[in-house]
């Protein structure tokens, strides 16, 4: 039986001490972000993603992300919406 209670105690020990772990090194990256942090496509493998400029408020984006992409004098274009698409359409 004592053998039994000490391996709970060891387990609470090791869960408490694990969680408690866990919420310094959010704390952490909270002050402190990480430098090598890149957004990366859901394939954790793959090389981080293409950002791409919005032509009409600047707002860079993921190319995966680009809701229209239009092609101007054989340039492509992005935009991170449809309102931006409109926007730019009637400057022009």
């Amino acid at each position: 039986m004592l053998k039994i209670l000490f391996f709970i105690f060891l387990l609470f020990l090791f869960v408490t001490i694990y969680s408690f772990k866990k919420r310094v090194d959010n704390i952490l990256d909270a002050i402190f972000p990480p430098k090598n942090k890149t957004r990366r496509s859901s394939n954790q493998n793959s090389q981080p993603e293409q950002l791409v400029k919005c032509a009409n408020c600047g707002v860079y984006l993921p190319k995966s992300d680009a809701v229209k992409k239009i092609k101007l004098n054989g340039e492509i274009i992005y935009f991170c919406s449809e309102a931006c698409k409109r926007e730019y359409k009637s400057k022009k």
